[in-house]
């Protein structure tokens, strides 16, 4: 072991010197209040105990008009991270060109623009995305200055009653209530089910703080077992399941929990 992997190493582990970690927990939490992008805090037991652990007055979620601008870039085209979920959507709707695709928190829209040059969209297809109302205010307007056939807004989760697809692309960890829940609640299971970007790993699920930038967000990693588990317990069956070397979650003084890779699954219920 060399002097670099050793001075690593003691970098590393220093904070759980009890002195020295009290230092350099106050540091981060200093730095942390600034909202740096994409840094995380904290272990929580639930979803409201990681919310009201963030200040009052700090912008909370993504109900604001002031995050509808991020993501813009994955606009434009397909970033590494999508190419799985456009290999098997491209097939879906390649058999059946008019499907419906519910988009859970899918933004303004951002997969349906930077997916359509890959997917080839038909005649029929109808793309619903789903979201907060700040949000899908500005999806809306932005599908009216493009030419978006198909494409339309909700911040209603009931809305996805008979879709063909349910489609959620790294947005499942912002959102409290469980996939079973949704799914079951919603009415008839869609055929196929597409989650990407997940914050997955071979623990017991938690919560922690995301600070994106622009707000802060309660933030669920999930047990990779319970994940899987929870929908094939509804009779789906795993098709596929890849990682994103793209994204990682580092959450500082922990042990085991940090995510070196996002993960992404596909399965399919018979009709």
């Amino acid at each position: 072991m060399g002097i670099i992997d050793v001075g690593k190493r003691i970098s590393n582990n220093a904070w759980r010197l009890p002195l020295v970690g009290q230092v350099l927990e106050a540091d981060y939490a200093r730095s942390f209040a600034r909202r740096p992008p994409n840094r995380f805090r904290g272990v929580y037991a639930t979803f409201a105990e990681a919310e009201a652990s963030v200040p009052g007055g700090e912008r909370l979620g993504y109900d604001h008009a002031e995050l509808a601008g991020m993501y813009r870039h994955r606009m434009e085209k397909a970033c590494q991270s999508d190419y799985a979920v456009l290999f098997w959507l491209r097939k879906i709707l390649d058999a059946k060109p008019a499907s419906f695709v519910f988009d859970l928190g899918g933004h303004v829209g951002v997969s349906y623009h930077g997916w359509r040059k890959y997917l080839d969209y038909k005649p029929g297809l109808r793309w619903l995305v789903e979201d907060v109302p700040a949000i899908i205010k500005v999806g809306a307007e932005l599908a009216a200055e493009r030419d978006s056939p198909g494409l339309a807004f909700t911040s209603d989760l009931g809305d996805s009653r008979g879709c063909d697809v349910f489609l959620a692309a790294g947005s499942l960890q912002y959102v409290e209530e469980s996939l079973p829940s949704i799914l079951v609640r919603s009415g008839p299971l869609p055929r196929h089910l597409i989650l990407n970007k997940m914050p997955v790993y071979d623990g017991e699920t938690f919560y922690t703080v995301q600070s994106t930038g622009r707000a802060f967000h309660a933030y669920r990693i999930y047990s990779r077992a319970e994940l899987v588990g929870s929908v094939t317990s509804l009779g789906y069956s795993l098709v596929d399941d890849w990682e994103n070397r793209e994204q990682h979650c580092e959450i500082p003084f922990t042990r085991g929990r940090d995510i070196d890779a996002y993960s992404g699954y596909y399965f399919t219920r018979n009709a």
